[in-house]
């Protein structure tokens, strides 16, 4: 080998070395490209549903937009996403252990994770973190809600506008798609669903089939093995390297596309100050893969859009709040929920028959719809639970009303937010959850699965945060947070603590409709 090949090839191999171990060092390479101090017109904090409805919107409009993103670039980076039996990189969140709802036993070198769980005193939230926010590590049911509790908590929207226009233009954008019954029928990957809803319905509930934005045409293809798998692969909350139509498929694709768009990932709002010309200023703290700060930043724009999800708003107009009394209205903070998130699940289902599945989808198909019952409504998800093996055991997500909403203070001495959110909230999910199991091993055996969860209950369980800047009441009727000219809120804060399914779809919906009317009353001239 010459001297120059040897220089080259010694170069590129350091180069991956370090790629491969931090990533450091293509943090360096951005590093010194980018500016510390920069001005921008529109700026959005967040990739998630909320901010890459308006992303796209704004660049379609021929405004130029720049989104900050905490999280990473995960098609950028180049690095896979690690299935739920062997976590990696992706798993969590500056962690080291796993943080899944169970059976964390995997130690972890804390890494930028596309999964991060905040944990309260009475309940953990998980939240999803990287380019596409939570699309990335959720199970992707496109679940649009009940007409008749779309009305009851949005009374002021026009309903009819929205089941006819909003939410198949956003089944359209996610590219929404059913599973093919025979599919269903024949896969073993989803006996758990066949039995989940058999049993459903030898109790006497009715169930329903879930959409979903994973690609049910490439889920029969990874099963014949003519491509790679990853919903076979148990690939979800840790996210799927393929398969699934996540936000930078869909969204925020098309929003680059316009080359409108510019997003910074590895970026991190600190805090929000509000200028005299009613203009901002954010300190941003850019950091590596490892969490360690590498540049502190300054951006300023004339227009701020916060679509960090309902905690990273929350905790960024709290902190500004309590570190610049940056104004932030009375409202904010209130009307706080779970979406009625409670899981549960049943053992011994179904042993002598095989079980519920030794191999399980990751993508659920499947639920149960007792919303129409007086005494107990809820909506429950059936539930994969790809263990590796045939455990017997069917998991459930219920998802109730939430008639005790939650509150979300800042704790100026700690730094941190707090959650006023206890054991009294939950008490009829847990009525629910009770008679729902209950009725489920009356009418096919079974027992409550106390080995999942506190005696069988998982009341700590919130994957669904919603409400603190609800629509309406801290916002006007098209998100423009109250007491401020040019801020904006588009993201699951906006939605009062419930919606009764699955809530990304009616967060997109809402967001595309607010977008639309700040654009046509130009609130972005």
């Amino acid at each position: 080998m010459d001297r120059k090949k040897f220089i080259t090839t010694s170069v590129l191999a350091v180069s991956g070395f370090y790629f491969l171990q931090s990533n450091l060092f293509q943090a360096a390479q951005r590093t010194a490209s980018e500016q510390k101090d920069r001005e921008a017109p529109i700026i959005i904090v967040g990739s998630g549903y909320g901010g890459a409805v308006s992303a796209l919107r704004l660049s379609e409009a021929g405004k130029k937009v720049v989104m900050l993103e905490m999280g990473l670039n995960w098609e950028k980076s180049g690095i896979p996403f690690s299935n739920l039996l062997k976590p990696g990189k992706s798993a969590a969140w500056l962690k080291k252990k796993s943080i899944a709802p169970f059976m964390n036993l995997f130690s972890l070198t804390p890494f930028t994770a596309a999964l991060d769980r905040l944990d309260y005193e009475h309940i953990n939230v998980w939240v999803g973190r990287g380019v596409g926010g939570g699309s990335i590590v959720n199970g992707g049911m496109a679940v649009t809600p009940k007409e008749s509790y779309f009305k009851e908590i949005f009374p002021d929207l026009d309903a009819e506008k929205f089941y006819n226009f909003y939410f198949p233009l956003v089944h359209k954008e996610l590219k929404v798609n059913v599973i093919d019954e025979q599919f269903l029928k024949d896969c073993p990957y989803y006996k758990f669903t066949r039995v989940g809803e058999e049993e459903a319905h030898k109790a006497g509930f009715k169930t329903i089939r879930v959409p979903n934005v994973y690609d049910f045409k490439y889920m029969e293809k990874e099963f014949r093995n003519e491509v790679p798998r990853s919903a076979l692969n148990t690939e979800v909350i840790y996210g799927n390297n393929h398969g699934k139509n996540s936000l930078d498929k869909t969204y925020l694709k098309k929003a680059l596309e316009t080359g409108n768009l510019e997003i910074l990932d590895l970026h991190k709002v600190d805090h929000i100050k509000l200028n005299e010309d009613k203009s901002y200023t954010l300190a941003i703290q850019q950091i590596d893969t490892a969490g360690q700060t590498i540049a502190d930043k300054t951006f300023h724009c004339k227009k701020l859009i916060l679509s960090a999800g309902t905690m990273g708003t929350l905790e960024l107009l709290l902190r500004s709040h309590s570190l610049h009394n940056f104004p932030v209205h009375e409202l904010v903070g209130k009307n706080w929920g779970n979406n009625g998130n409670f899981m549960t699940g049943r053992n011994w289902v179904k042993p002598l028959s095989g079980g519920t599945g030794a191999q399980q989808s990751t993508i659920p198909v499947g639920g149960v719809d007792n919303w129409d019952d007086p005494e107990h409504p809820f909506f429950t998800e059936i539930a994969p639970l790809p263990m590796g093996m045939d455990v017997a055991t069917a998991l459930y997500l219920l998802i109730n009303r939430v008639d005790k909403k939650g509150e979300v203070t800042y704790d100026s001495a700690q730094t941190k937010l707090t959650l006023n959110w206890d054991q009294s909230h939950t008490v009829t999910m847990k009525e629910n959850a009770n008679y729902f199991i209950k009725k489920m091993n009356k009418a096919n055996g079974g027992t409550r699965s106390h080995f999942l969860f506190n005696n069988g209950f998982g009341a700590d369980i919130c994957y669904h945060p919603l409400g603190g800047c609800v629509l309406g009441q801290a916002t006007n009727q098209y998100g423009k947070l109250k007491e401020h000219e040019n801020l904006y809120v588009l993201d699951g804060s906006l939605i009062p603590g419930t919606i009764g399914v699955n809530p990304f779809v009616t967060i997109t919906a809402i967001a595309e409709f607010c977008i639309e009317n700040l654009i046509r009353t130009n609130e972005f001239a």
